[in-house]
């Protein structure tokens, strides 16, 4: 069966906006609301990678009363770690305990505001980068599945300290497992193409049977200094390609 997953990185400030506005439904943010129209239209399920803080925002301070809302709506949408903030240096030399606190703070919020429902059990760590410890930490907090950079066979790097042996078969569009965790690819960060240049680049990838995608939450943003007005259509454009080549839309979860 060929499935794809789609990912979206250094979420916070669509959380902040939710908490301080008085939205009636998390779907009248404009941003939840791009994936709302995507999903049903297309049937695509989405999930948002956390920071725990962003200047004058921490996630231990979002507002629980759209918790119901978003448990009704965890079969498509689902919350996990990414990283303490934007700023933090890598997790690279984190130690086990630095990472296991970091991720179980981030945890605990989703529980709270979200539902254990909602949380995922995978995810993508700031940079792709962490330590054996750190890798160690996030399985002990229930993650099962690191999505990583590794690069091509003529320009290969890896991501979670992952041995070469593993990260070629990563390399190729496969699944490595080490330690109950299990590593793959991200294939195609939609932000840094044109949307043309994403369907090329997905093109290459067809014959895989699986594909994983991802965007990151600030560039959606007019007051973003990187601000791009087509964010919605390279998301679009590739869902749409993907399922025009027989793909299904699945958490990464649900691939392993």
């Amino acid at each position: 069966m060929k499935e794809f997953c789609f990912t979206v990185d250094d979420n916070i400030w669509f959380l902040r906006d939710l908490t301080r506005g008085t939205y009636g439904s998390i779907f009248d943010h404009p941003y939840l609301a791009t994936y709302k129209r995507l999903h049903e239209i297309y049937g695509v399920k989405v999930q948002l990678n956390l920071f725990f803080w962003t200047e004058g925002f921490a996630l231990s301070e979002m507002t629980d009363k759209y918790r119901k809302e978003w448990e009704d709506n965890a079969d498509w949408l689902k919350l996990s770690f990414h990283s303490l903030k934007e700023t933090k240096v890598t997790y690279a030399n984190s130690s086990y305990q630095e990472t296991y606190s970091e991720v179980s703070a981030v945890h605990r919020s989703i529980e709270r505001f979200a539902g254990e429902k909602t949380l995922a059990k995978t995810t993508t760590v700031h940079f792709c980068l962490g330590s054996e410890g750190a890798v160690k930490a996030l399985r002990d907090c229930g993650m099962r599945g690191l999505l990583g950079l590794f690069g091509t066979q003529e320009d290969p790097c890896t991501s979670y300290c992952l041995d070469e042996d593993l990260a070629k078969i990563v390399r190729a569009g496969g699944v490595a497992y080490r330690d109950g965790m299990a590593f793959a690819p991200i294939d195609v960060i939609l932000n840094l193409y044109s949307p043309e240049e994403n369907i090329r680049r997905l093109e290459q990838l067809k014959d895989r049977e699986k594909v994983h995608i991802m965007i990151h939450e600030q560039y959606f943003y007019p007051y973003y200094c990187a601000y791009q007005p087509n964010f919605a259509e390279k998301i679009e454009s590739a869902v749409a390609y993907l399922l025009k080549q027989g793909y299904q839309s699945k958490f990464f979860e649900e691939m392993l």
